[in-house]
């Protein structure tokens, strides 16, 4: 029973907190679906269907793919033939039929828009969000540090930072006392091996073969090679499209590793240090 009640009462502060980002980022994919799963959790449909068309609205503003396979299958979920969702079926339906048709140009366009080296950052924080979000489900993470990490994740991405902005890097400087207990569940969950980047000899042939701008604002550093691969250290296990653009940038395959935020942002401040010199 009380475990029951400590469960209900965390979630209902994860409602207060996600509430209070969407006062500042009304149009966050990742915080709307956040609630309405939360809102799923603590038996309130009401909320948790605002909740999904509201996602439903972003996400057909935003065409953002992933967001309306997921509102489709949610609304498949309900049963409801009323004309307002079957109507917004269809408008989603519509949209994921010209996102689908353009899903090879899109792909092929991943170069030219990240040529300079600059990834999304609306889609950087939304993979660490949802990584937050994960670790919280897993509970790996408390309430209290869950709604922690949201808080400097907000805070933290108005800034430009000189390093990446991320979930590991957060708990690393709050000295999370599960650190190392967090970092080997993430390595079972993705199945992604942890690397120390200090076994490797620096690299600069290596270390140049993604822009200097894109691993200090992404968590994406490449430190070996293997044949034409290459391999890279991450801080987001879970963030496949990071692979994805960073393949885009070298042209070469590549593997990613698990690296601790510390041993990140020394072999970052190598890289910088080695391009001042020259």
């Amino acid at each position: 029973m009380d475990s029951n009640m400590n469960t209900q009462g965390d979630l209902e502060q994860t409602v207060i907190m996600l509430e209070q980002i969407l006062e500042v980022m009304p149009d966050d994919l990742f915080t709307l679906r956040a609630l309405y799963e939360t809102s799923l959790k603590l038996a309130q449909p009401e909320k948790a269907f605002d909740a999904l068309t509201r996602l439903d609205d972003q996400s057909r503003a935003a065409q953002n793919s992933d967001m309306i396979d997921f509102v489709l299958n949610q609304y498949a979920t309900i049963a409801d033939d009323s004309p307002e969702v079957q109507g917004r079926i269809s408008r989603l339906q519509e949209i994921k039929n010209v996102t689908d048709l353009m899903a090879e140009e899109a792909i092929a366009d991943v170069p030219k828009k990240t040529a300079d080296g600059e990834s999304s950052s609306a889609t950087r924080m939304d993979a660490e969000m949802a990584l937050a979000w994960e670790l919280f489900q897993d509970e790996q993470l408390s309430q209290e540090e869950y709604s922690n990490v949201l808080h400097d994740l907000t805070e933290m991405s108005a800034n430009r930072m000189g390093v990446p902005v991320t979930v590991l890097h957060i708990l690393h400087d709050r000295q999370f006392s599960r650190f190392e207990r967090l970092m080997t569940h993430l390595c079972q969950k993705s199945s992604i091996p942890v690397m120390a980047l200090s076994q490797f000899e620096e690299n600069e042939e290596v270390c140049r073969m993604l822009p200097t701008e894109f691993i200090s604002r992404n968590g994406a550093m490449p430190f070996a090679k293997v044949g034409d691969d290459l391999l890279v250290g991450v801080l987001n296990p879970l963030d496949k499209s990071l692979m994805e653009e960073a393949e885009a940038l070298c042209g070469r395959r590549c593997h990613p590793y698990l690296v601790a935020p510390d041993d990140y942002d020394l072999q970052l401040q190598k890289v910088k240090q080695a391009e001042a010199v020259v």
